[in-house]
């Protein structure tokens, strides 16, 4: 090896080393089995950004009426906080773009127009929730998220594809099962990762560590905080996983 590629490979070596040995301070209230959450695919343009040395730059697209006062609780504050804790020593920027109220057909074409105006190695798209309230065809929304996923990709960033939240109180009212169904085969097709947060979210009801039915001010802001944190880490957990292929 040349003398300039030692000066070229050491620094990221030692980076990576660093990286690689930074345990996160985790919840163990969040942790989930791995039946429930599962890393099963990559993230080649975020890794590739990072090995060559420059910041990771999230931009999060989701169906969620901005809370400004709430905004620092949020998962995706919460994950570019996790995402530096994680990474030392590089930059992280997550940008949110909130589309309240509209389907995943309807964000499909904001798509181009959200990435134009904040460039991002990566997009987390948030999908399904209003679709299912609305009862749409889920083949039709399965094509929507088909294309969305294309169009991200032709632009230049990876994907990571989050479904719906999870409560007793909604499955009783709406039907999200097959939406969730849908988003994992398309994920599973174009090879993208599915961040199931449905499932998980459920995962932490059915144990007893979260439970909407309290409905005190004060039970609502932790378990809002409590669902938000957990979320921010895991998917910081599983971005890191991905693009560093540990």
């Amino acid at each position: 090896m040349s003398r300039r590629a030692v000066r070229l490979f050491l620094p990221l070596a030692l980076w990576l080393a660093a990286v690689t040995s930074v345990e996160a301070e985790a919840d163990p209230a969040c942790a989930v089995p791995d039946t429930v959450l599962s890393v099963d695919a990559g993230l080649p343009r975020v890794g590739a950004k990072l090995r060559q040395g420059g910041p990771l730059d999230v931009l999060v697209v989701r169906t969620a009426n901005p809370q400004p006062s709430r905004a620092p609780l949020t998962y995706p504050a919460r994950l570019e906080a996790e995402l530096r804790d994680r990474l030392p020593g590089r930059e992280v920027h997550v940008a949110v773009r909130n589309l309240p109220d509209e389907t995943t057909g309807e964000m499909v074409d904001e798509l181009k127009a959200a990435l134009a105006a904040t460039p991002a190695s990566l997009v987390v798209w948030q999908v399904g929730t209003v679709d299912a309230m609305r009862n749409l065809d889920v083949e039709s929304f399965g094509a929507a998220l088909s294309d969305g996923i294309g169009l991200i990709h032709g632009l230049g960033s990876d994907v990571i594809v989050m479904d719906m939240q999870y409560s007793l109180q909604t499955t009783q009212l709406i039907n999200f099962q097959p939406y969730v169904d849908y988003i994992d085969w398309v994920s599973q097709s174009h090879e993208v990762f599915h961040f199931p947060r449905y499932d998980i979210m459920r995962h932490w009801i059915e144990e007893g560590r979260l439970d909407f039915a309290i409905e005190t001010t004060e039970a609502k802001q932790r378990s809002f905080a409590f669902v938000h944190g957990c979320v921010g880490g895991l998917l910081a957990d599983s971005v890191v996983r991905m693009a560093l292929g540990q």
